[in-house]
């Protein structure tokens, strides 16, 4: 409930008919984003309204989770946000986005790559991977705003592998930014890679204007690029590989600030083509090494390993027209048994029967990019202009 404070807004020129003030901020805190920024614009009086810390809340509690998609051809990068309009909602996602714009507008170094590399709270952490100038971005594409981090000082660049993490503290309740540099040697003759490589990493918390280095259990192990880090549960998980090419989890606790050992469903085999996300509120493995089908395992405890369940198996169609050994990334399970996944560039929905032994049902093929990106994503109204410190600028 909002306070007399927030209620003047309201009764200011007997906004909306002399509806009761409560009454009225429960309408407003049910509708869509894309109508609230509409109504932003009404007028002064709402503008007020609608951008209180209270009200943002209130809304943000009360949004649907939905999609945000980064497209990417040659140098050029779109983001549309896709939202679901119910729990069967699973309709192929070529409808109109609520959404979208060009990532252009925030990029300063127009012939970047884009990396989606998290979503927290309606806020999104964007990586330009433009090897001379790789810059870090957190943006809300609702308001608008965003930051341009710092780099880190006295990092060399290249060659290097970079992977980030975006996250929110359990207890600070602090926004992180992770930033993994995995520094390659390579022979100056033959340029491949020789030696043990060095990893490092730092920490960026929104609000304080520059990087920690993290010292201590930086192990050296390999973050590879194409594993984006999975905030879930107050961490942030990677898919790595250990020196001998065996594929690991790696975990990252946000408040103490240090990795932490983490159990696998099974043993790792090498070049696993898997990767971590969260279906149904739980952190789940996504592998497709074999020739036949995809397992989806899921973590119903968090951090037990016994509490691994291999709790879908998508059959490799033989008619199947896609991407057979791309990476799954599992986005979300409908209450009809339908799951949602990205294969390589496809979005696929399949229908999961009782055995759990999931059928194709539809595709639905981008039109056009060369790459795809895809997370659960909640839009919010929280403004970047509350972390104080770091200029916020506008796209």
């Amino acid at each position: 409930m909002m306070n007399s404070r927030n209620c003047k807004y309201i009764k200011h020129k007997g906004f909306l008919m002399n509806l009761p003030p409560h009454i009225l901020i429960e309408i407003l805190s049910r509708l869509p984003v894309r109508d609230i920024i509409h109504c932003r614009c009404v007028c002064k009086t709402w503008l007020e309204l609608l951008s209180d810390p209270e009200f943002v809340t209130l809304h943000f509690s009360r949004s649907r989770p939905g999609l945000v998609v980064h497209q990417s051809e040659m140098f050029k990068n779109f983001m549309k946000f896709v939202e679901f309009e119910d729990e069967i909602d699973h309709h192929d996602l070529d409808h109109d986005s609520i959404m979208k714009f060009d990532l252009k507008r925030l990029s300063e170094f127009p012939d970047g790559n884009i990396v989606l590399d998290g979503s927290v709270n309606g806020l999104l952490c964007l990586r330009d991977t433009n090897y001379k100038h790789e810059t870090v971005y957190v943006c809300n594409p609702v308001t608008r705003e965003y930051i341009r981090l710092p780099a880190p000082e006295g990092v060399v660049r290249y060659p290097s592998i970079v992977t980030c993490g975006f996250g929110l503290s359990r207890i600070t309740g602090e926004y992180k930014v992770v930033r993994i540099f995995h520094e390659q040697v390579l022979d100056p003759i033959s340029r491949t890679c020789i030696g043990i490589p060095r990893s490092e990493c730092h920490v960026y918390t929104l609000g304080t204007g520059s990087w920690r280095s993290i010292i201590g259990n930086v192990s050296n192990f390999a973050y590879s690029g194409r594993s984006v880090g999975l905030f879930f549960n107050g961490n942030v998980h990677w898919l790595i590989q250990d020196l001998e090419g065996t594929e690991l989890i790696s975990c990252f606790d946000l408040e103490k600030e240090e990795f932490q050992p983490f159990p696998s469903p099974f043993p790792l085999r090498q070049e696993l083509l898997g990767s971590v996300g969260v279906l149904q509120d739980c952190l789940c493995l996504c592998d497709n090494t074999s020739h036949f089908e995809i397992d989806i395992w899921v973590m119903k405890e968090y951090g037990v390993k016994e509490s691994w369940s291999r709790e879908f198996v998508i059959s490799k169609m033989t008619e199947l027209i896609g991407p057979t050994f791309e990476v799954v990334y599992g986005l979300k399970v409908f209450k009809d048994g339908y799951i949602l996944v990205l294969w390589g560039d496809f979005f696929m929905l399949y229908c999961c029967n009782k055995s759990k032994v999931g059928q194709e049902v539809d595709m639905e093929q981008p039109r056009g990019p060369n790459s795809i990106e895809a997370m659960l994503h909640v839009s919010s109204l929280f403004s970047l202009q509350n972390f104080g410190l770091e200029k916020v600028g506008k796209f």
